[in-house]
């Protein structure tokens, strides 16, 4: 499965959540915060799609400067899924 995150297309944090929930088909019910996501990434058990999977986080550099805090933030939570070995793959372009 792959999971792709283009920041090319991430204007505001909450298209950030618009582009990666509906992929990993996330409950209605999901929230749209970094606490919610980092259940979401690193706990699992919420997604109709859980991993393992591949993320490929594309345009990495395209982001609005005044998102570069929040990418960060989200990439990190990538990371730390990564690294409880959850099946999760970065793959950055």
């Amino acid at each position: 499965m792959e999971i792709i995150v283009d920041w090319k297309k991430v204007e505001r944090e909450e298209d950030f959540y618009n582009i990666f929930l509906i992929q990993v088909k996330a409950p209605e019910w999901h929230g749209r915060n970094l606490d919610a996501l980092a259940d979401s990434v690193v706990t699992g058990g919420i997604n109709s799609i859980e991993p393992p999977y591949t993320i490929y986080s594309i345009n990495s550099g395209s982001v609005p400067g005044y998102l570069a805090e929040f990418q960060q933030k989200v990439l990190s939570i990538f990371n730390e899924g990564v690294a409880r070995n959850r099946g999760i793959r970065i793959v950055s372009e």
